[in-house]
């Protein structure tokens, strides 16, 4: 099946982006190679629906370019036509405006929060030290296997190492499987791992966060929780799917996916709110977590808001500050999209993100600065 899409080649001058839609590998390759172009890149980004994408694709994009490729599993694909489901999709990233350090973080069962610190700091010094100064603005780019259970730790570790380099990124996904993730380093497939890319760009950027979502006055405390598996067993001593099924109205039966991502729970401190997005719902009551939990935490119920509106705001202050972005390399939650399918947004987000160029794939969570953040739309916009 062919599918247009907007050809971005002519209309950028600082990217290159592809996409196929094809389960044959050889022509996945094929597509990438011809849409990319015979160009000079720094790097080369790569998002894949399908975490079995053999590595003779990787491969073949890889010999046909002197760059090194960086990417993951996704739980969706934010593709130059809109969003998809098992597509894969590259960003080229042009030399002559972009520059790239990096460091992998293997084995993150046992990764040490002090090691994680000190190879990140070396890593930026050497960054500095060796900045191109026609490349004023860096950032680093943070891909991370979306089911390790540990990326608060790491991403608190890797932003102080960062020191004043900010940090974005997204959480590797599996689709609705929650099995398995992987995220590709330096042109080889890695599994329990994360990246992090330190960029140097001539273009200016932006990085930004998007919510929709309004605490109520309903509140919870966490009475019996696992937090190495992010399991909390009960909510203000009641089985916690009990509770929380009680206060939105339905029966722990009818709890899934869209109930918690149209009822996120959040934890609000400093005068700001961060969901706490419930992954899955167990036989005995219990509840898994995408992001950390403990026993003591107190989670606030909240409702959802108008994602699109959200979401145009968020463009209108990318371009007050940057004007029209030549790319927006964005990550939103799984969750979000869920609930833009059954609220019927869908549509309006999908042109939304056309119109503003956005391209990145659907999370299992996202890192802003120093935090592991559940259900927002965050990324970077280059202009």
């Amino acid at each position: 099946m062919t599918v247009e899409m907007p050809d971005l080649r002519n209309g950028s001058r600082s990217f290159r982006t592809a996409v196929s839609y094809s389960s044959e590998i050889d022509t996945i390759g094929n597509d990438l190679i011809s849409q990319l172009g015979a160009e000079d890149f720094a790097f080369i980004l790569l998002f894949y629906g399908n975490r079995k994408l053999p590595a003779n694709v990787v491969n073949a994009v890889g010999a046909s370019y002197n760059a090194p490729i960086y990417g993951c599993s996704t739980a969706g694909e934010l593709t130059p036509a809109g969003v998809s489901n098992g597509a894969v999709v590259a960003i080229g990233f042009l030399s002559k405006d972009f520059g790239v350090a990096s460091c992998l973080f293997p084995d993150l069962a046992n990764f040490s929060i002090r090691d994680a610190q000190q190879l990140v700091r070396q890593k930026r010094d050497e960054f500095v030290l060796n900045r191109d100064p026609n490349k004023a603005h860096c950032f680093a780019l943070m891909l991370v296997d979306g089911l390790c259970y540990c990326e608060e730790q790491l991403v608190s570790a890797i932003n102080y190492g960062l020191c004043d380099i900010p940090l974005v990124g997204g959480s590797a996904g599996d689709g609705m499987d929650f099995n398995e993730t992987s995220i590709i380093y330096n042109n080889e497939v890695q599994k329990n791992s994360a990246c992090v890319l330190l960029i140097e760009s001539a273009c200016p950027i932006h990085i930004f966060k998007c919510d929709s979502f309004a605490p109520t006055d309903v509140k919870f405390v966490v009475t019996k929780a696992d937090p190495e598996n992010r399991i909390v067993h009960e909510l203000n001593a009641m089985p916690a799917a009990m509770a929380y099924a009680q206060a939105i109205g339905v029966t722990m039966e009818e709890l899934d996916l869209l109930s918690f991502a149209s009822h996120p729970l959040c934890v609000c401190f400093g005068g700001d709110c961060y969901v706490r997005s419930i992954r899955e719902v167990y036989d005995d009551g219990s509840f898994s977590f995408y992001c950390a939990i403990d026993e003591g935490i107190v989670f606030t119920l909240s409702e959802v808001n108008d994602m699109v509106s959200g979401i145009k705001a968020t463009f209108d202050n990318v371009r007050a500050d940057l004007g029209q972005p030549q790319l927006v390399l964005g990550f939103d939650c799984l969750l979000r999209r869920m609930l833009s399918e059954v609220n019927q947004s869908k549509a309006q987000i999908n042109e939304l993100f056309k119109a503003n160029k956005v391209i990145g794939f659907n999370t299992y969570g996202e890192q802003v600065h120093g935090m592991h953040l559940n259900q927002t739309f965050s990324g970077i916009a280059i202009g």
